[in-house]
């Protein structure tokens, strides 16, 4: 009875494969794993950028410096910051003016935390795109004074005519160059971006100062803003 059994299971096997040609249909599946490509804009970034400031009194006018009390500076800023996730980051700013129009000289630091929002497709990180972001935080400010175009008012050139600390705030925009040599996106990204800065709000100089030698005025707080150029590198 048993050799009727095998006898029958081995014709069979040999009736299918005679009608698959002779050759197994079985193939083995070898699964297709996608690369996924990581998001590489947390971490560090270092960057820099080039700066035009308004320190004044009164008032201001932009890339005008007939206003009264208002002086203009040119300067460079050093940045280091960290993206804590895609919403957050901090940042550590060194800025000094190189160029002063008329009764100012300036360094200052800044330390903000950075609120952003990117617009991205975040199914498909290597797409370039824009990001908006703001800036909160406190940071030291410096301004000397110092003899330039219109002539400052002699008592005040070499002087310090603020120190302090000051609450500063700001808002800007980015756009980011995702690089995709590597199939990962282990590389970093370049981001340029532009911005307006509040670095000093009214703050008061003490005694009250003359800031021209042609203005017999004297003024007792001074407040500084600007605009940024510049760009950044995320490792």
């Amino acid at each position: 009875m048993k050799k009727i059994f095998i006898s029958g299971v081995t014709a069979l096997s040999l009736s299918i494969v005679a009608m698959a040609g002779g050759k197994s249909t079985t193939s083995a599946v070898v699964p297709v794993i996608p690369v996924v490509k990581k998001d590489s804009s947390l971490g560090i970034y270092v960057g820099g950028a080039a700066y035009y400031n308004n320190v004044y009194s009164d008032d201001y006018s932009w890339f005008d410096d007939a206003t009264d009390t208002q002086d203009e500076l040119a300067g460079l800023t050093a940045i280091i910051g960290y993206n804590i996730n895609e919403y957050l980051a901090v940042e550590a700013r060194a800025s000094k003016s190189f160029f002063e129009e008329d009764y100012a000289d300036e360094y200052h630091y800044s330390f903000f935390l950075k609120p952003q929002y990117r617009f991205r497709d975040k199914a498909n990180y290597e797409d370039n795109y824009f990001t908006i972001y703001g800036l909160l935080g406190f940071g030291y400010v410096n301004v000397e004074g110092t003899d330039g175009d219109t002539p400052a008012a002699s008592n005040i050139i070499g002087k310090t005519l603020v120190d302090d600390w000051q609450f500063q705030y700001g808002l800007g925009v980015s756009y980011t160059f995702v690089d995709t040599d590597h199939p990962t996106n282990d590389v970093g990204d370049w981001s340029i971006f532009a911005e307006y800065t509040m670095y000093m709000d009214d703050q008061s100089m003490n005694p009250p100062t003359r800031l021209y030698n042609y203005n017999l005025n004297t003024y007792d707080k001074l407040s500084m803003n600007g605009l940024s150029i510049g760009v950044s590198y995320q490792f």
